[in-house]
């Protein structure tokens, strides 16, 4: 089965998660001296539970970040913004995209709909700290040159290679290390 479903994976997403998150931080962050700090009966200052809370959370955020990877759920054409054509084939099981999340699937905006609508799958990785993750991360778009279903594919100078099918260097989904 094939999609010609025309989506924008990046911008859609990322301002989407953007917004969230601008609105969660936002929301949580003191807008006044007085609402971040307490004033002890002794008359030392200290930050406020609601300031404490904050941090603590922004915090875990850190300690606890999931590495995931996006997979074609259907065979079908993707967003691929590396790409000549914009496009490109995946066939069901293949890899689209690794990202990281330290809001996890749904705060990342990845929910049931999002990914039945996009032909794709979420497939959590490890959760760990932001830096294995981001580490682990690195690898696994690094050696995606290397991985087997890439390999599978014509080179791109290939009389075989097709205008949407061929070797690539990074996945779909992504455009660089990060």
């Amino acid at each position: 089965m094939y999609s010609t479903k025309k989506w924008s994976f990046p911008i859609a997403l990322i301002l989407v998660g953007l917004l969230i998150t601008g609105a969660v931080v936002y929301m949580s962050i003191p807008k006044f001296w007085e609402e971040a700090t307490t004033t002890n009966e002794d008359g030392t200052i200290d930050l406020s539970d609601q300031w404490k809370e904050t941090i603590e959370k922004k915090q875990e955020q850190f300690e606890v970040h999931d590495l995931y990877k996006l997979t074609a759920s259907l065979d079908g054409y993707f967003l691929c913004e590396h790409c000549p054509t914009g496009k490109f084939f995946l066939k069901a099981g293949e890899t689209y995209r690794y990202g990281t999340t330290g809001l996890g699937q749904e705060g990342r905006g990845y929910n049931e709909q999002w990914l039945n609508d996009h032909l794709l799958n979420y497939v959590l990785i490890i959760t760990e700290d932001i830096a294995t993750v981001k580490a682990q991360q690195a690898t696994l778009i690094g050696t995606y040159a290397i991985l087997p279903e890439n390999l599978a594919r014509p080179l791109p100078s290939s009389p075989k290679a097709k205008l949407y099918w061929y070797r690539l260097v990074l996945p779909p989904g992504n455009n660089s290390l990060d």
